[in-house]
């Protein structure tokens, strides 16, 4: 080396570019740390609120659904501006736990079914979120069969069939919609569901015919005891209506 040749330095930035990068995995760690809170908000307003929902609680269920939507709206803002976090499991799974209350809400009060852009979530998501409300519907048609309202019970097994149709139409690789669980799934509940009915139908036809044949046998019963109670009128009784 020259006396007038400056000393090399080759790594002089190192400490700069550690420094940046720490930076900005740790404004990442906040956001991860933020959306993991925003996102188990959401799953337990939408649990409670689709129990109110079940329970007939609809303003109930409106608080709830509010509650959530104002996590949505939090949660999709943090991780704006990080894609790789805008797809992860969390965030997936309350989008769809978001999807699913919407759904039923809007079905159980005869409204058309939300956009997925009008609640900004992802196509998968709503995909996904669609078919959990299979589940729901199920619970609720069961419900109906307790309650011996079996035309209700058929309403809401009419709109599971409609969803499974919808959604077999999706015959695409799991990597890009993992659906093909949901649709297995979403096949047995509604075999399970149609069969449950047709036992509670025949059961409650059973019910009516024995009810009906309890009123008849009553009816019989009591001509009889009527008929053995009336006297019988002797030879010796005069007959006015004759006479007169």
């Amino acid at each position: 080396m020259s006396e007038t040749e400056e000393p090399r330095t080759p790594m002089k930035n190192l400490n700069d570019i550690i420094g940046k990068i720490d930076h900005h995995i740790s404004e990442k760690e906040k956001v991860r740390e933020d959306a993991l809170r925003n996102s188990r908000d959401i799953i337990i307003s939408c649990r409670r609120g689709i129990q109110q929902l079940h329970q007939n609680h609809l303003q109930d269920a409106e608080q709830y659904i509010h509650q959530a939507s104002e996590k949505m709206k939090q949660l999709n803002a943090g991780v704006k501006n990080h894609p790789d976090l805008q797809h992860t499991g969390f965030v997936e799974n309350a989008a769809q736990e978001f999807v699913e209350i919407h759904c039923l809400y809007n079905i159980m009060s005869d409204q058309e079914l939300p956009d997925p852009d009008a609640l900004q979530t992802t196509y998968s998501a709503y995909l996904l979120g669609l078919c959990d409300v299979v589940g729901e519907l199920r619970r609720g048609a069961l419900d109906f069969m307790l309650q011996g309202n079996a035309s209700k019970a058929h309403e809401y097994l009419h709109h599971m069939d409609r969803i499974f149709d919808a959604i077999m139409s999706f015959d695409y690789p799991s990597a890009l919609v993992p659906i093909k669980k949901k649709q297995d799934m979403i096949r047995g509940l509604i075999e399970k569901t149609r069969g449950e009915l047709v036992v509670s139908s025949c059961e409650q036809r059973i019910h009516e015919k024995t009810h009906e044949f309890h009123g008849i046998l009553d009816q019989v019963n009591q001509e009889k005891t009527t008929k053995e109670k009336k006297p019988e009128r002797s030879d010796d009784d005069i007959d006015i209506d004759k006479v007169w």
